[in-house]
């Protein structure tokens, strides 16, 4: 009886490790794919980012204002 212990839920890779610069060039390449084979994506802010930027810039001129 043959089993497929690899599937594409959960794939096993063979990867020779005799010289550590291309192993970790194999497994970081592995782990990019499968990260961006799932589509992920930032979710869109629920905050107005342009008015906390323009918050921010005048608090940091009042406090400058305030050292002279």
């Amino acid at each position: 009886m043959i089993s497929a212990t690899s599937t594409p839920e959960a794939p096993w890779y063979v990867i020779p490790s005799n010289h550590k610069w291309f192993r970790n060039l194999v497994v970081s390449q592995i782990m990019a794919d499968s990260m961006e084979a799932l589509g992920m994506a930032f979710p869109k802010p629920s905050v107005d980012l342009a008015e906390i930027r323009r918050q921010y810039h005048e608090a940091v001129e009042e406090k400058h204002e305030h050292k002279r």
